[in-house]
């Protein structure tokens, strides 16, 4: 059996607001909501010593709820912003102790058998929660809502997390439905999509909740006659897990770090369906593109604690001259806990337009829209891949031409083309591994020059504002290390500009 879920996670216990905001809205409507009673379900879940089932995405857990018993096995499936399609097998028990070889259909990974698994399975973590459940009945389609309020917790490492979720399972019937009611919630209570699992933030506790950023590849992995449009959506889905994966680790570490990346990401969003509009152009696609236009200006303000953390970090080559100043560094500190503030993104986060514009994401996966509408989106990506590229290039080469001496205020004001050209190659290079050579390692090299230039634009003005007994000493060494700076992006420059293209 096969399940599609909508998940969010809520600020607060959402029960009062879903019966008084959101229950009456559809009964107005003429659709059915049934309270089915609250339950507390206690879950354990297994897996070998070695983790074997999290290696191979498969979650396994024994579930317990009035003396009745039940064992599941789930495997990763897809996942598309707070949509999960994934296998789900179903076998009861006469108690609490799991027997794999009840699962008769289900393809264990190779070299490995039922019985054989069962004697090193071991309980790793539980999720103990109570949950409210509703029958929501459309006349096309039947779905679960259900609020699971509890706890994750990992005995052994004596970690718990909290449970404040809302699950949409579409039973039977229409997905436009599901989508249409998941829509419904931001902006009637404070929740936000998310794509991480019950088990999945077990797993973390078990391990540890990383404080670190995961990499994007170094370009996105393409089979060689990939059509347009599976290209798109491959894009789409991994800037969009990109995004879930580090505001799921933010309101887990609160590290700053982890901003950048969901700015990061909506950007890289924003340019996907960019690139890819003239050919997959429809009415959703230009709403999507609008959308995500306005909520990248929301995140503006992220290109000055960016700033702030280089200049603050203790690996930055800034540090060693900057301990130097403890009254600069204690500015720089309240600047960025200030910013912080005024933004609260632990808050915004939780409104409505996050939500809505990822369920828009994940509508667009599912649905396709541009097909009846657009044609070239079945062509190979081939046939557009090099005229993309060409063009992007063209056009960062025009703005700075060879000859030309570039100073700060050139550089800081090509960034946002470099970027968007760069990233136009992540889409799209894989196609050309066999030559694609070193061609981006310049202008990579330039890009991380830029960011190094603004943060010392950012120090030069944080310098004047603080009004430091220092002052003048500071902006000397500023401008030293500026001029500096530049000769090297002016040697990459020269390198780049000579780089032979690869497509």
């Amino acid at each position: 059996m096969s399940e599609t879920e909508i998940k969010f996670v809520a600020r607060e216990n959402p029960l009062e607001q879903l019966r008084s905001a959101v229950f009456p809205l559809l009964q107005e409507k003429g659709i059915s909501v049934q309270e089915e009673g609250e339950s507390y379900l206690q879950n354990d879940y297994y897996d070998t010593s070695d983790h074997l089932f999290q290696q191979h995405k498969i979650g396994m857990r024994v579930r317990g709820a009035n003396g009745q018993f039940e064992q599941t096995i789930k495997t990763n499936g897809q996942v598309s912003g707070g949509l999960h399609q994934r296998l789900e097998l179903n076998v009861p028990l006469a108690n609490e102790q799991p027997d794999l070889t009840l699962f008769d259909t289900m393809q264990w990974p190779e070299g490995e058998s039922a019985g054989a698994l069962n004697e090193r399975l071991a309980k790793q973590f539980g999720t103990h929660f109570t949950r409210t459940q509703f029958d929501i009945e459309f006349d096309d389609a039947h779905i679960e809502l259900v609020v699971d309020i509890g706890q994750v917790s990992a005995p052994q490492q004596q970690h718990q997390s909290p449970i404040c979720e809302i699950e949409l399972e579409l039973k039977q019937g229409n997905l436009q439905r599901m989508f249409e009611l998941a829509n419904l919630l931001p902006g009637k209570l404070p929740v936000r999509l998310s794509d991480t699992s019950k088990a999945a933030q077990g797993y973390q506790l078990l391990h540890g909740i990383p404080n670190r950023i995961t990499p994007l590849p170094d370009f996105l992995p393409l089979t060689e006659n990939v059509s347009t449009e599976s290209a798109f959506c491959q894009a789409l889905a991994c800037c969009l897990r990109h995004w879930q994966t580090h505001e799921h680790l933010f309101f887990e570490t609160r590290s700053p770090k982890m901003l950048a990346e969901i700015s990061r990401a909506v950007r890289m969003l924003m340019q996907t369906v960019s690139l890819y509009l003239p050919v997959l152009q429809c009415q959703a696609m230009l709403s999507l593109h609008k959308s995500l236009m306005r909520y990248a200006e929301a995140w503006l303000w992220q290109d000055d604690l960016h700033s702030l953390r280089m200049l603050l970090s203790k690996k930055s080559l800034f540090n060693k001259r900057l301990s130097r100043y403890p009254a600069l560094l204690s500015y720089l500190q309240g600047r960025q806990a200030g910013l912080l503030h005024a933004h609260d993104p632990a808050s915004r986060l939780y409104e409505d337009t996050p939500s809505r514009l990822k369920l828009s994401i994940a509508q667009v996966l599912e649905q396709k829209p541009w097909r009846g509408v657009a044609t070239g989106y079945d062509l190979p990506l081939m046939e557009h891949a090099k005229g993309w590229l060409s063009q992007g290039w063209q056009t960062v080469q025009q703005t700075m031409p060879i000859q030309r001496q570039m100073h700060a205020a050139n550089y800081t004001a090509v960034e946002v083309l470099l970027r968007q050209t760069l990233f136009n190659g992540f889409l799209v290079a894989d196609l050309f591994a066999q030559s694609r050579g070193h061609f981006r390692a310049p202008w990579l090299d330039i890009l991380t020059g830029i960011d190094e230039l603004n943060a010392l634009l950012l120090l030069k003005k944080s310098v004047f504002d603080a009004e430091l007994a220092e002052q003048q000493e500071i902006l000397e060494w500023i401008q030293q290390k500026t001029q500096s700076l530049l000769r090297v992006m002016e040697r990459s420059r020269q390198a780049a500009m000579s780089g032979d293209i690869y497509w």
